[in-house]
């Protein structure tokens, strides 16, 4: 990882001669020599990084140098002017605990009211729970569900109020905690609820949250993972056991070659991979996290000698731990274990540990040894403040066990083994929170604005998002980072991704030891020792003392600060901080916080290095001009800022600018974008921006637009037209007064569907009457569809199904004034989502059999005329949710009323999560 801070000073390096060099006629000459050092640095530290028991002590001073050397450039510049979360995961085993569990989830025995799935960390608690939460049983019996992470980070009111938010959705968030407890309790006797409470780690934690849950009273259940028996034995425990020797090996495989890979390699290399993997697997002790790290580890690798040095590598770091015992110290014929006792010896004869000594040797000099007192208690400081080793006291929380031990020095190995470009992007993942489904796009951004995607990695045509996007995805394929995959992606390969929690408890240990992340979170009074030394601080808090306002503003060569309120808004404490000291920053992250008087805090235009700028969620009433003055701004996020000021075309290195569709300029005139020639991302906004200043963009990309008049929705669609192979994502919401009956008003819809970037659209108040006709070359692209006031006169599912990218489709308000609409056998082969809301000309709808096979959800409401539910979604067995909210008679036809079905109820009735109203 040390390598990583020379290629970021590199990077930024590179920035100054070359898209700077006007600037640096006086100082060209040093920083040309500082690169050329850096040069030399970098490839000693890529070795380094591969020999880092030996290279320890030298990489930490390079690192050190690195540090040093990157705040030398940065002078210089400044011398010329800042879930249940499901993932697609390799499942195997657990089987019959699936099966047991959810007969005992689905059973209505009060007496089980808790469940508690216990077992050591990396055993697959959570991901037990995971599919049990999903599964067709248990989402058929409780129709009200919620799953929260507990975990260390003890909040009970925060749980309180994600669990009442997932079971009442419209749900108040301002209440205190005892009033939360009366409504979580109420709610669960009134309908049948299923609660997971995921990594409960204390036993006065679960006694703190009982409270709230009526349990042996009514049918609703806990569900806990933990790994702590003594929370387990509250009620019905399922101790959870590991795999077996061919469930490990069967999982190894999968991990390390998807897609029958292995059906490749030689049968004799076959047999050697089996062998080595099966020891593998045992000194995992045939749990998955770790099995799954290491078989990522070894994805793709088909050479055995390879295989081998993993099995041999697991087997020194499993003995010695870190490498403490030298190999270059053996006499000859010496073992390790003789020159540990050396080792011993040495330190008793320095007085630094007693022993006692056996006085007839054979095999062992001494037969036992202890360290005094004050002795001990030194080393303890001195390894808590070195990041070497911290003691954890039953009293405090629990020790680590055995096998926890050795989970964790696997996964440190596996860490250590990582390209070195990687090992900062995983690190920087553990500034989010435990369990958080982090954003993609967000973490893309912050990785770039840190340096971390190394422009050397750029492809043909890439950008350094495609890079980022290509780390990522090494990451997941390595198991260090869970991704949700985009099963048709366009634009976007993955949804969102995570860490484990035992990884990022890695990440944040390592972090903090190499001084390249601290996370401060008040509710689990996190140690501020650090602060002063870190590069990176990541924040998550309600409130934090003025004390660490002053520590934080000690440290004033830190590069990111991340403030990042996850919760209800609350009042930012920056009085306290004065964010022009901080010189070297080059992130800051201010979301969901309510500014003092809305207003910026002073001292950010100073942050002349400072290249991300996030406001996301914290209201300010204007952005003040003095932020144009930043000069290597890359990202602004202002999507809850009320006023801008018209001056952002000054900042020549924007490439990302995040609007909000309700932002004025001040003045209220167009926004100036002319000149801003790296821009390759515009989202969210409407009319503010010139639309002549849009169209001469040369690297956009990225664009999110909300368009109201015929003139600039021309001349985007011919843009993008004649710019097919610049544009990546087009996103436009059309919200206008149109009638498409004429000749070129028809023309310009079809050349809009004709637009291969196109993957979002939304009409409104845009008089279609008849959508242009399917070809290969129309809607190739589109995946979301929002329909409203169109008018359209014929069957639009016709044309609609033939869409062979769309996912979600939505029809509003007499989109479709018709009176029959048909989905075709074969049509809408990748739909998940689909809305039909006052279509109030609808009388009879068909489904044929084999339409929509992927449809998920289904809400039907305001249809006021239609007679009954298709006959054709009886036979859609991926369908999970249907919400009805229709006329009394239709809603007859569908109920169970005192047992007694509705006529049409079988149609609907293998739908796991049904939600029926009158309307």
């Amino acid at each position: 990882m040390v390598d990583s801070i020379a290629t970021i000073a590199l990077e930024t390096l590179r920035d100054l001669l070359i898209e700077e060099a006007k600037f640096l006629l006086s100082v060209g000459g040093e920083v040309e020599e500082v690169r050329r050092q850096l040069n030399i640095m970098h490839c000693f530290l890529k070795d380094a990084d591969r020999r880092q028991d030996r290279y320890n002590s030298q990489t930490s001073e390079s690192m050190s140098v690195g540090d040093n050397s990157s705040r030398l450039v940065d002078d210089t510049d400044r011398s010329r002017r800042t879930y249940g979360h499901e993932v697609e995961k390799y499942f195997v085993g657990m089987k019959e605990d699936i099966k047991h569990l959810e007969s005992i989830l689905t059973t209505d025995d009060k007496s089980n009211g808790v469940i508690s799935i216990c077992g050591m960390g990396g055993l697959g608690k959570t991901t037990l729970a995971t599919k049990i939460y999903n599964g067709e049983a248990v989402q058929r019996c409780f129709k009200y569900r919620a799953w929260v992470c507990v975990s260390q980070q003890f909040q009970p009111k925060t749980i309180f109020q994600r669990l009442l938010k997932q079971l009442l959705q419209n749900e108040s968030e301002e209440q205190d905690e005892d009033t939360l407890v009366r409504k979580l309790y109420q709610v669960q006797r009134d309908r049948k609820c299923l609660l997971v409470l995921d990594d409960v780690w204390e036993v006065d934690h679960w006694n703190c949250l009982r409270r709230a849950f009526p349990i042996g009273e009514v049918d609703s259940k806990v569900l806990l993972t933990t790994r702590n028996q003594n929370i387990a034995s509250r009620g019905y425990v399922h101790n959870l056991k590991c795999l077996d020797e061919d469930e490990g090996w069967e999982l190894l495989q999968k991990i390390a070659f998807p897609n029958n890979y292995s059906q490749e390699i030689p049968t004799t290399e076959i047999k050697l991979l089996e062998e080595y993997g099966r020891k593998i697997v045992k000194k995992c002790g045939y749990l998955p996290l770790p099995i799954s790290v290491v078989g990522g580890t070894l994805r793709h690798e088909k050479a055995s000698i390879e295989w081998k040095n993993v099995c041999r590598n697991l087997d020194s770091y499993l003995q010695h731990g870190r490498g403490m015992i030298c190999s270059e110290d053996k006499g000859r014929g010496e073992s390790l274990r003789d020159v540990a006792e050396r080792y011993l010896f040495e330190l008793a004869n320095r007085c630094m540990v007693e022993v006692e000594i056996d006085e007839l040797p054979l095999y062992n000099r001494f037969k036992s040894c202890r360290l005094h007192d004050m002795i001990r208690d030194l080393c303890l400081s001195k390894g808590k403040k070195e990041g070497f080793l911290e003691v954890i006291d039953k009293k405090m929380g629990g020790e680590e066990s055995e096998n926890d031990k050795g989970v964790n020095q696997i996964l440190d190995l596996s860490y250590n083994v990582l390209p070195y470009n990687l090992k900062p992007c995983v690190l920087y993942l553990a500034c989010f929170k435990e369990d958080e489904e982090i954003d993609i796009e967000k973490l893309y951004l912050l990785w770039m604005a840190e340096g971390m995607i190394c422009s050397e990695d750029k492809g043909r045509g890439e950008s350094l998002r495609d890079v980022a996007e290509r780390y990522l995805f090494e990451l997941a394929n390595r198991c260090m980072v869970e991704v949700e995959i985009d099963e048709l992606p366009v634009y976007n390969r993955f949804k969102s991704c995570r860490l484990h929690d035992m990884i990022r408890d890695l990440c944040l240990s390592k972090g903090k030891k190499e001084g390249f992340l601290e996370v401060i979170d008040k509710k689990m009074g996190g140690e501020e020792s650090s602060i002063c030394k870190t590069n990176r601080l990541a924040i998550h808090m309600e409130g934090v003392d003025n004390d660490l306002s002053y520590r934080i503003g000690e440290n004033k060569n830190i590069r990111s600060f991340l403030f990042l309120k996850i919760g209800w808004r609350d009042t930012l404490w920056y009085n306290y901080i004065m964010f022009g000291i901080f010189k070297s920053l080059k992130v800051l992250v201010l979301e969901g916080y309510t500014f003092e008087n809305r207003k910026l805090p002073k001292g950010i235009e100073k942050l002349k290095l400072l290249k991300l700028l996030s406001l996301e969620n914290s209201r300010v009433e204007e952005l003040p001009s003095s932020i144009c003055k930043l000069p290597c701004l890359q990202t602004l996020n202002v999507k809850d800022t009320d006023r801008l000021p018209n001056c952002i075309y000054k900042m020549r290195r924007l490439r990302h600018l995040l609007l909000g569709y309700l932002s004025k300029s001040v003045g209220g005139e167009k926004l100036k974008l002319e000149g801003l020639n790296e821009l390759e991302m515009i989202t969210g906004f409407n009319t503010l921006v010139d639309i002549t200043h849009l169209l001469k963009l040369p690297k956009l990309r990225v664009l999110e637009r909300r368009i109201y008049d015929e003139k600039s929705l021309s001349m985007i669609v011919d843009h993008i037209l004649n710019h097919q192979e610049q544009f990546r994502d087009v996103r436009l919401e059309i919200v206008m007064n149109l009638n498409m009956d004429s000749e070129d008003g028809s023309t310009l819809l079809k050349r809009l569907v004709m637009c291969h970037s196109l993957h979002y659209l939304s009409i409104e108040n845009w008089l279609v009457r008849k959508l242009p006709t399917y070809e290969v070359q129309v809607y190739q692209n589109v995946i979301e569809l929002k329909l409203g006031d169109s008018g359209i006169e014929e069957d639009p599912m016709l044309t609609l199904g033939k869409l062979p990218m769309l996912r979600s489709l939505e029809l509003n308000f007499d989109a479709y004034v018709g009176r029959e609409m048909v989905c075709e056998a074969t049509g809408f082969p990748q739909l998940r989502a689909l809305l039909l809301y006052r279509l109030r000309n609808l009388v009879e709808w068909r489904v044929e059999k084999g339409a929509m096979p992927n449809l998920s959800s289904l809400i039907i409401e305001g249809c006021s005329k239609l007679k009954m539910i298709p006959d054709g979604l009886e036979f859609i067995n991926t369908l999970k949710t249907l919400s009805i909210t229709m006329p009394k008679e239709f809603v007859k036809r569908v109920r169970v009323v005192d047992g007694e079905e509705g006529e049409d109820y079988h149609k609907i009735k293998h739908i796991p999560d049904i939600s029926i109203y009158t309307d």
